[in-house]
């Protein structure tokens, strides 16, 4: 579980940030995450525990043209999510550090 402090510094990045969990993984779902490059705004969940051999994962509702490789698509919560290879992003972070790890791929 993600404590209050956590999500309250998501939500100042990503307003209406919350947590959901699926086959006892907890993801933070990020309604309109907004990017450093095109498409610009996108919806995601960010997976902050270890993911498919990753340490955290960002998975976004579509592919970011031109950025990551190899990318791959992942059934969550019922719908496709997609995510690139971006590995050592630490658990032990704070969410919106692991979030900010992440977003690195994309400048």
């Amino acid at each position: 579980m993600v404590d209050e402090a956590a999500m309250g510094e998501l939500r100042t990045i990503c307003p209406g940030a919350e947590e959901i969990i699926e086959a006892g993984i907890t993801y933070i779902r990020l309604l309109e995450l907004k990017l450093p490059c095109a498409p610009g705004v996108v919806e995601a969940l960010l997976c902050i525990q270890q993911h498919g051999g990753y340490t955290t994962r960002l998975f976004l509702a579509q592919q970011v043209p031109g950025k990551g490789s190899n990318w791959t698509c992942h059934q969550i919560f019922g719908r496709s999510w997609y995510t690139w290879s971006w590995n050592n992003v630490p658990a032990n972070l704070r969410p919106a550090e692991i979030l900010a790890g992440h977003l690195r791929a994309f400048r």
